[in-house]
Protein backbone atom coordinates (compact mmCIF):
# COMPACT_ATOMS: atom_id res chain seq x y z
CA UNK A 1 0.00 0.00 0.00
CA UNK A 2 1.31 3.43 -0.90
CA UNK A 3 1.76 6.03 1.82
CA UNK A 4 1.13 9.75 2.18
CA UNK A 5 3.29 11.32 4.87
CA UNK A 6 2.31 14.37 6.92
CA UNK A 7 4.76 16.66 8.69
CA UNK A 8 3.18 17.05 12.11
CA UNK A 9 3.85 19.57 14.86
CA UNK A 10 1.67 21.36 17.41
CA UNK A 11 0.25 23.93 14.98
CA UNK A 12 -3.30 24.06 13.58
CA UNK A 13 -1.74 24.24 10.10
CA UNK A 14 -0.23 20.77 10.45
CA UNK A 15 -3.57 19.40 11.63
CA UNK A 16 -5.21 20.90 8.53
CA UNK A 17 -2.52 19.16 6.47
CA UNK A 18 -3.33 15.85 8.16
CA UNK A 19 -7.04 16.22 7.37
CA UNK A 20 -6.26 17.06 3.74
CA UNK A 21 -3.92 14.05 3.51
CA UNK A 22 -6.59 11.76 4.96
CA UNK A 23 -9.07 12.75 2.26
CA UNK A 24 -6.43 12.31 -0.44
CA UNK A 25 -5.43 8.91 1.00
CA UNK A 26 -8.98 7.58 0.99
CA UNK A 27 -9.32 8.49 -2.68
CA UNK A 28 -6.00 6.83 -3.55
CA UNK A 29 -6.41 3.78 -1.27
CA UNK A 30 -3.23 4.80 0.52
CA UNK A 31 -2.27 4.95 4.18
CA UNK A 32 -1.33 8.07 6.14
CA UNK A 33 1.95 8.35 8.05
CA UNK A 34 2.09 11.14 10.63
CA UNK A 35 5.72 12.20 11.13
CA UNK A 36 6.77 14.29 14.12
CA UNK A 37 10.40 15.29 14.69
CA UNK A 38 10.62 16.87 18.11
CA UNK A 39 14.25 17.92 18.69
CA UNK A 40 14.25 21.68 19.39
CA UNK A 41 16.44 23.52 16.87
CA UNK A 42 19.72 24.66 18.36
CA UNK A 43 18.70 24.11 22.00
CA UNK A 44 18.64 20.37 22.55
CA UNK A 45 22.04 20.20 24.26
CA UNK A 46 21.04 22.89 26.76
CA UNK A 47 17.90 21.15 27.98
CA UNK A 48 17.68 18.97 31.04
CA UNK A 49 16.71 15.33 30.63
CA UNK A 50 13.22 15.87 32.06
CA UNK A 51 12.65 18.69 29.55
CA UNK A 52 13.50 16.36 26.65
CA UNK A 53 11.16 13.74 28.11
CA UNK A 54 8.34 16.29 28.36
CA UNK A 55 8.92 17.35 24.75
CA UNK A 56 8.92 13.69 23.64
CA UNK A 57 5.76 12.90 25.60
CA UNK A 58 4.00 15.94 24.14
CA UNK A 59 5.00 14.87 20.62
CA UNK A 60 3.69 11.33 21.21
CA UNK A 61 0.40 12.63 22.60
CA UNK A 62 0.02 15.03 19.66
CA UNK A 63 0.64 12.28 17.07
CA UNK A 64 -1.75 9.87 18.80
CA UNK A 65 -4.45 12.53 19.15
CA UNK A 66 -4.37 13.52 15.49
CA UNK A 67 -4.20 9.87 14.41
CA UNK A 68 -7.28 8.97 16.45
CA UNK A 69 -9.18 11.95 15.05
CA UNK A 70 -8.40 10.83 11.50
CA UNK A 71 -9.45 7.26 12.25
CA UNK A 72 -12.78 8.48 13.62
CA UNK A 73 -13.42 10.58 10.52
CA UNK A 74 -12.22 7.83 8.14
CA UNK A 75 -12.85 4.42 9.76
CA UNK A 76 -11.31 2.45 6.87
CA UNK A 77 -8.15 4.56 6.71
CA UNK A 78 -4.87 3.14 7.99
CA UNK A 79 -3.05 5.80 10.01
CA UNK A 80 0.45 5.22 11.38
CA UNK A 81 2.75 7.49 13.39
CA UNK A 82 6.50 8.09 13.38
CA UNK A 83 7.79 10.17 16.29
CA UNK A 84 11.55 10.64 16.39
CA UNK A 85 14.06 12.80 18.31
CA UNK A 86 15.21 14.41 15.06
CA UNK A 87 15.08 17.80 13.43
CA UNK A 88 11.97 18.04 11.23
CA UNK A 89 13.63 18.83 7.90
CA UNK A 90 16.21 15.98 7.86
CA UNK A 91 13.61 13.53 9.16
CA UNK A 92 11.02 14.49 6.54
CA UNK A 93 13.59 14.48 3.75
CA UNK A 94 14.45 10.90 4.69
CA UNK A 95 10.76 9.95 4.81
CA UNK A 96 10.19 11.56 1.38
CA UNK A 97 12.34 8.84 -0.19
CA UNK A 98 9.83 6.18 0.91
CA UNK A 99 6.40 7.76 0.28
CA UNK A 100 4.49 9.00 -2.75
CA UNK A 101 3.44 12.35 -1.28
CA UNK A 102 4.50 14.62 1.56
CA UNK A 103 1.86 16.98 2.99
CA UNK A 104 2.77 19.95 5.14
CA UNK A 105 0.93 22.72 6.90
CA UNK A 106 1.53 26.13 5.40
CA UNK A 107 2.99 28.28 8.14
CA UNK A 108 3.12 31.97 7.36
CA UNK A 109 6.84 32.72 7.63
CA UNK A 110 7.90 35.81 9.53
CA UNK A 111 10.00 38.48 7.82
CA UNK A 112 13.09 37.14 9.61
CA UNK A 113 12.44 33.58 8.39
CA UNK A 114 12.01 34.83 4.84
CA UNK A 115 15.30 36.71 5.06
CA UNK A 116 17.20 33.72 6.51
CA UNK A 117 16.34 30.05 6.16
CA UNK A 118 12.75 30.49 4.99
CA UNK A 119 9.92 28.20 5.99
CA UNK A 120 10.13 24.46 6.55
CA UNK A 121 7.60 23.90 3.78
CA UNK A 122 9.62 25.89 1.24
CA UNK A 123 12.83 24.06 2.17
CA UNK A 124 11.19 20.66 1.80
CA UNK A 125 9.43 21.62 -1.43
CA UNK A 126 12.85 22.41 -2.89
CA UNK A 127 14.60 19.22 -1.74
CA UNK A 128 12.10 16.40 -1.12
CA UNK A 129 12.29 13.19 -3.16
CA UNK A 130 8.53 13.08 -3.73
CA UNK A 131 5.81 15.58 -4.54
CA UNK A 132 5.09 18.05 -1.72
CA UNK A 133 1.71 19.62 -0.95
CA UNK A 134 1.42 22.54 1.45
CA UNK A 135 -2.01 23.16 2.96
CA UNK A 136 -3.10 26.47 4.52
CA UNK A 137 -5.09 26.33 7.73
CA UNK A 138 -8.76 25.61 7.20
CA UNK A 139 -8.54 24.45 3.58
CA UNK A 140 -9.59 20.85 2.95
CA UNK A 141 -11.71 21.54 -0.14
CA UNK A 142 -11.76 19.39 -3.28
CA UNK A 143 -14.52 21.20 -5.14
CA UNK A 144 -12.65 23.61 -7.41
CA UNK A 145 -10.52 23.20 -10.54
CA UNK A 146 -7.01 21.81 -10.39
CA UNK A 147 -4.56 24.42 -11.63
CA UNK A 148 -1.31 23.46 -13.39
CA UNK A 149 1.14 26.34 -13.62
CA UNK A 150 3.42 25.84 -16.62
CA UNK A 151 6.12 27.67 -18.53
CA UNK A 152 6.11 26.83 -22.24
CA UNK A 153 9.91 27.21 -22.21
CA UNK A 154 10.53 24.88 -19.25
CA UNK A 155 9.71 21.23 -18.44
CA UNK A 156 6.05 20.91 -17.45
CA UNK A 157 5.23 17.23 -17.93
CA UNK A 158 5.16 16.37 -14.23
CA UNK A 159 2.95 19.33 -13.33
CA UNK A 160 0.45 18.31 -16.01
CA UNK A 161 0.57 14.63 -15.07
CA UNK A 162 0.03 15.41 -11.40
CA UNK A 163 -2.81 17.83 -12.17
CA UNK A 164 -4.64 15.31 -14.36
CA UNK A 165 -4.12 12.53 -11.81
CA UNK A 166 -5.68 14.68 -9.08
CA UNK A 167 -8.55 15.87 -11.26
CA UNK A 168 -9.39 12.26 -12.09
CA UNK A 169 -9.62 11.54 -8.35
CA UNK A 170 -11.84 14.51 -7.51
CA UNK A 171 -13.76 14.83 -10.80
CA UNK A 172 -12.96 18.50 -11.37
CA UNK A 173 -11.77 20.42 -14.46
CA UNK A 174 -8.15 21.38 -15.15
CA UNK A 175 -7.01 24.95 -15.66
CA UNK A 176 -3.57 25.43 -17.20
CA UNK A 177 -2.07 28.78 -16.26
CA UNK A 178 0.84 30.37 -18.11
CA UNK A 179 2.27 33.82 -17.39
CA UNK A 180 3.19 36.21 -20.19
CA UNK A 181 5.04 39.53 -19.79
CA UNK A 182 3.04 42.70 -19.31
CA UNK A 183 4.56 44.14 -22.48
CA UNK A 184 4.11 41.02 -24.64
CA UNK A 185 3.16 41.76 -28.23
CA UNK A 186 -0.06 40.19 -29.59
CA UNK A 187 1.93 37.68 -31.67
CA UNK A 188 3.90 36.63 -28.55
CA UNK A 189 0.66 36.04 -26.67
CA UNK A 190 -0.73 33.99 -29.56
CA UNK A 191 2.49 31.98 -29.70
CA UNK A 192 2.39 31.23 -25.95
CA UNK A 193 -1.22 30.08 -26.23
CA UNK A 194 -0.45 27.87 -29.24
CA UNK A 195 2.52 26.27 -27.48
CA UNK A 196 0.45 25.61 -24.38
CA UNK A 197 -2.21 23.99 -26.55
CA UNK A 198 0.47 21.81 -28.14
CA UNK A 199 1.65 20.64 -24.71
CA UNK A 200 -1.92 19.64 -23.88
CA UNK A 201 -2.56 17.53 -27.00
CA UNK A 202 -1.58 14.17 -25.41
CA UNK A 203 -3.46 14.97 -22.20
CA UNK A 204 -6.65 15.90 -24.02
CA UNK A 205 -6.37 12.59 -25.86
CA UNK A 206 -5.87 10.67 -22.62
CA UNK A 207 -8.71 12.46 -20.81
CA UNK A 208 -11.26 13.22 -23.56
CA UNK A 209 -14.11 13.78 -21.08
CA UNK A 210 -12.15 16.19 -18.87
CA UNK A 211 -12.78 19.91 -19.33
CA UNK A 212 -9.45 21.68 -19.81
CA UNK A 213 -8.94 25.42 -20.16
CA UNK A 214 -5.87 27.56 -20.75
CA UNK A 215 -5.54 30.84 -18.93
CA UNK A 216 -2.79 33.32 -19.81
CA UNK A 217 -2.03 35.80 -17.04
CA UNK A 218 -0.08 39.00 -17.47
CA UNK A 219 2.87 39.88 -15.34
CA UNK A 220 5.49 38.30 -13.17
CA UNK A 221 4.53 34.69 -12.27
CA UNK A 222 5.75 35.38 -8.73
CA UNK A 223 2.73 37.57 -8.10
CA UNK A 224 0.17 36.20 -10.54
CA UNK A 225 0.09 32.40 -10.29
CA UNK A 226 -1.53 31.97 -6.90
CA UNK A 227 -4.23 34.54 -7.68
CA UNK A 228 -5.05 33.40 -11.22
CA UNK A 229 -7.84 31.00 -10.17
CA UNK A 230 -9.29 32.16 -6.85
CA UNK A 231 -11.22 28.99 -5.95
CA UNK A 232 -8.89 26.16 -6.95
CA UNK A 233 -8.65 22.79 -5.24
CA UNK A 234 -4.92 22.64 -5.86
CA UNK A 235 -2.14 24.59 -7.57
CA UNK A 236 0.52 22.35 -9.14
CA UNK A 237 4.00 23.72 -9.90
CA UNK A 238 6.96 21.72 -11.19
CA UNK A 239 10.49 22.32 -9.98
CA UNK A 240 13.68 21.48 -11.85
CA UNK A 241 15.94 18.67 -10.72
CA UNK A 242 18.72 19.67 -8.35
CA UNK A 243 21.86 20.97 -9.99
CA UNK A 244 20.40 22.22 -13.26
CA UNK A 245 20.22 25.76 -14.43
CA UNK A 246 17.29 27.36 -12.56
CA UNK A 247 19.30 28.70 -9.58
CA UNK A 248 16.74 31.06 -8.10
CA UNK A 249 13.63 29.02 -8.84
CA UNK A 250 12.87 27.59 -5.43
CA UNK A 251 13.42 30.89 -3.67
CA UNK A 252 11.20 32.80 -6.07
CA UNK A 253 8.21 31.17 -7.77
CA UNK A 254 7.47 28.49 -5.18
CA UNK A 255 7.91 30.66 -2.15
CA UNK A 256 5.86 33.42 -3.75
CA UNK A 257 3.08 30.93 -4.48
CA UNK A 258 3.22 29.61 -0.92
CA UNK A 259 3.06 33.12 0.46
CA UNK A 260 0.13 34.27 -1.69
CA UNK A 261 -1.97 31.12 -2.07
CA UNK A 262 -5.08 30.47 -0.01
CA UNK A 263 -5.41 26.89 -1.24
CA UNK A 264 -3.06 23.88 -1.31
CA UNK A 265 0.07 24.09 -3.45
CA UNK A 266 1.75 20.96 -4.88
CA UNK A 267 5.41 21.09 -5.92
CA UNK A 268 6.53 18.20 -8.14
CA UNK A 269 9.96 17.35 -9.51
CA UNK A 270 9.93 17.46 -13.31
CA UNK A 271 12.56 14.71 -13.42
CA UNK A 272 10.47 12.23 -11.42
CA UNK A 273 9.64 9.00 -13.19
Amino acid sequence: MTAIAVGLDHSPESEAAARWAAIAATRREARVLLVHGYTPTGTAQGLAEFDIENIRDAALVRADTVAEALRREHPLLQVDTLVRPDLPIPLLLNVSEKVTLLVLGHHRATWLERLTAGSVSAALAARAKCAVVTVPYGNVCFDGPVVAAIDVDAPSEQALENAFDVTREIDQPVTVVCAVPDDAAPEEISDAYARAEELLVPWRGRYPDRRVTIQLVNGDPHRSLAKAVPHASLLVISRPRSGVVFPAWTTSVTRAAHHASRYPVAVVDHSAS
